[in-house]
């Protein structure tokens, strides 16, 4: 339905990217083109969905509690701050 290129140059930051609705969102940006970067408490569940989804395109991980504020605040300048 859309070009495969759509979100080329675009980053997407997914909060419970490593599985279940969050995973197959990550797997849909990346076939758009995006560079997605998955966040989740568990750091094994996060590396094995970049694992396998990273075939599609650029993914890296993020290990995050989004109930810490001050935690999630840094990881979001951390992010972005590469661009």
């Amino acid at each position: 339905m859309f070009v495969p290129d759509l979100l080329k140059g675009k980053k997407v930051l997914i909060t419970g990217g490593g599985s279940g609705l969050g995973k197959s969102m990550a797997a849909g940006f990346l076939d758009l083109g995006a560079e997605v970067v998955i966040c989740g408490r568990r750091t094994e569940v996060l590396d094995e969905a970049a694992s396998e989804l990273s075939a599609k395109g650029t993914i890296t991980t993020y290990p995050l509690d989004i109930r810490d504020a001050d935690k999630v605040e840094a990881a979001i300048g951390a992010i972005w701050q590469d661009g």
